[in-house]
C-alpha cells in the first residue's frame, strides 16, 4: 500500500496538469453534469458515509469521485477513499481534491488485499482492465484483476460489515440468441475458446463471488451490469472503438470504422452510468443485479461513429483492423439490455446517444473544431 500527496510526484506531472490533461474537469458542461448528479435524490442516503472506490481514476471512477466531492460542497460529509494503481493519472485527475480532509488516496493494485486500517461503509468495485488489446495481450492479468479485485473488496466488506457494489459488464451475457434485449436473468452465448474470454468470464465469476458472499456471509451486495459507456473522462490510450471515435472527433479527424458497423449495442454517457449506480446504492435490493442502460441509446456501432463524425463536422470512413486489434475485439454482434428493473428505482438518463456524444466532444475538443448540429431535424436512435 502506498499513499501519495499532491507534492510527491515529479515536476513532469505538474507540467502535464498545466498542459490541460484535466481540462475536462473545469469545462462548464462537465461541472454542470457533476453538479446535477450531486444534487440528486440518490445522493442524500450516502451522507456521512465512507465510500471506497477502486479503479478511481478510470472512466467511471473519476466521475464517481468528482460527484461525491461535489456533494461535499453541499454538506454531505462523505469521506472518499480513492484506490488506484495509476499514481500519475490519479494525481492529474484528483490533485484539486488532495487538500480536502474528506478525500484520501491509496495507491495499490486491487489484486492485493485492502488495508485493515481503512474501514468503509460502501465499496464500489470499478477497477478493471477495459482495453480490448490488453484482453488479448494480458488475459491472465485481466482475469485476476476482476476476480481478486472483487474478492478483496468482499473480504474487506465482510470484515467491516459494509456493502459492495460490483461493476460488471454487458459482456457477461455473451451474444444474444435473437433480437431480444437482455434481462438480468438471461444468458447468451459466450465463446470460451480464446484468450479474450478472460474478461467476460472473470466478470461472471466475480458476480458469482458477490452472490456467494451475500448468501454465505450476509455481505450486502449489488451488481451493476454496465453497457458500453463513453464520456469526457475516457482514458487517453483507451483502444475501444467508441473511445477511438471520440478521439478522432476531438482532433477534428475523420471517424475510422474498422467493420461494417452493424453490431447493435446499448450505449450510455458516463454521467448517466454514474447516476444509475447511485440509484442502485440508494434504492437497490440487496443481492440483485441491475442492467445499467437505456433503450433510447441502443444503436448500431455505425450510428455511434456517424454521430461522432457529425459532432466534429468530419466524415465516416471504413478501414480494416490490424491482427492485434482483431484479437481483442468482441465477437458479440448484438448486446442490448433491458433496464426495466433500474427504471423502477426512479432513475432516468439525462442524455440520448447523439446528445451524449456531442456533449463529450464539446467537453474535450478545442472550440474551433466543433460544428453545430441542427437538432430540430435530427432524432435519437431508439426513438425513430
Amino acid at each position: 500500500m502506498t499513499s501519495i500527496s499532491k507534492f510527491s510526484v515529479s515536476d513532469l506531472v505538474d507540467d502535464m496538469v498545466h498542459a490541460g490533461n484535466d481540462d475536462y474537469a473545469r469545462h462548464p458542461l462537465y461541472t454542470e453534469d457533476i453538479g446535477r448528479i450531486a444534487a440528486s435524490e440518490f445522493i442524500e442516503p450516502l451522507a456521512g458515509k465512507t465510500i471506497l472506490v477502486t479503479g478511481a481514476s478510470g472512466l467511471i471512477g473519476t466521475v464517481l469521485v468528482d460527484v461525491l466531492m461535489e456533494a461535499n460542497k453541499n454538506g454531505a460529509g462523505i469521506h472518499i477513499i480513492a484506490v488506484d494503481r495509476e499514481f500519475v493519472r490519479s494525481e492529474i485527475r484528483f490533485h484539486r481534491h488532495f487538500d480536502s480532509p474528506l478525500f484520501s488516496f491509496l495507491g495499490q493494485n486491487v489484486q492485493n488485499p485492502l488495508p485493515e486500517d481503512r474501514p468503509f461503509d460502501i465499496c464500489i468495485v470499478a477497477a478493471s482492465n477495459t482495453s480490448p488489446v490488453d484482453y488479448a495481450a494480458h488475459p491472465v492479468n485481466t482475469a485476476l484483476t476482476n476476480l481478486l479485485g472483487a474478492k478483496n473488496a468482499l473480504d474487506a466488506a465482510q470484515r467491516c460489515g459494509s456493502r459492495v457494489l460490483f461493476c460488471s459488464s454487458v459482456e457477461v451475457y455473451g451474444n444474444a440468441l435473437g433480437n431480444e434485449s437482455f434481462r438480468e436473468e438471461d444468458t447468451g452465448r459466450l465463446n470460451l475458446a480464446n484468450a479474450r474470454a478472460s474478461y467476460p468470464e472473470s466478470k461472471r465469476a466475480a458476480e458469482a463471488l458477490c452472490q456467494s458472499y451475500h448468501s454465505e456471509f450476509g455481505v450486502r451486495t449489488n451488481i451493476a451490469r454496465i453497457c458500453r459507456v463513453f464520456g469526457p473522462t475516457v482514458i487517453p490510450n483507451d483502444t475501444k472503438a467508441p473511445s477511438q471515435f471520440i478521439a478522432n472527433a476531438v482532433r477534428g479527424e475523420d471517424i475510422v470504422l474498422k467493420s461494417d458497423g452493424t453490431q447493435f449495442y446499448s450505449w450510455l454517457h458516463v454521467s448517466d452510468c454514474v447516476s444509475a449506480m447511485f440509484a442502485i446504492l440508494a434504492r437497490g435490493e440487496d443481492g440483485l443485479a441491475y442492467n445499467v442502460a437505456d433503450a433510447s441509446c441502443d444503436a448500431p456501432l455505425r450510428d455511434f461513429a456517424r454521430f461522432a463524425a457529425d459532432a466534429a463536422g468530419t466524415k465516416l470512413v471504413f478501414n480494416m483492423p490490424t491482427e492485434a486489434e482483431k484479437r481483442g475485439y468482441s465477437k458479440t454482434t448484438r448486446a442490448a439490455m433491458d433496464a426495466t428493473r433500474l427504471r423502477a428505482l426512479g432513475w432516468k438518463p439525462a442524455f440520448g446517444l447523439r446528445d451524449g456524444i456531442l456533449n463529450t466532444v464539446k467537453t474535450l475538443a478545442p472550440s474551433n473544431i466543433i460544428r453545430s448540429i441542427n437538432h430540430d431535424n435530427q432524432h435519437e436512435v431508439g426513438k425513430q
